[in-house]
């Protein structure tokens, strides 16, 4: 069995985190070799689990996430402009 730098259990398909440059990955395959464990992430690179950290999967971003209908139409009355004064006379075309 695999843990990571806070005892935790890694298995295949945990979301990981390398502790030394915040890389994250998903577990693909945990392997021992020469009596080494190592964790293979999704980057195709192996890791010891001592140097790894099982964090929660992360969200996409909040400009990214999927909002409903009645969202959408918060938003547009939050950002609605008023005192516009929108006659199309005015444009000065000539």
């Amino acid at each position: 069995m695999a843990f990571d730098i806070n005892h935790k259990e890694i298995i295949i398909g945990s979301y990981v985190k390398y502790i030394n440059t915040g890389t994250k990955g998903i577990v693909k395959d945990i392997k021992k070799e020469d009596d080494i464990e190592w964790v293979l992430l999704d980057n195709n690179l192996m890791y010891k689990p001592d140097t790894l950290e099982i964090i929660e999967y992360e969200k996409k971003k909040e400009e990214e996430k999927e909002i409903d209908e009645k969202e959408i139409e918060e938003i547009l009355e939050k950002e609605e402009i008023s005192d516009v004064d929108t006659n199309i006379d005015a444009c000065g075309a000539g």
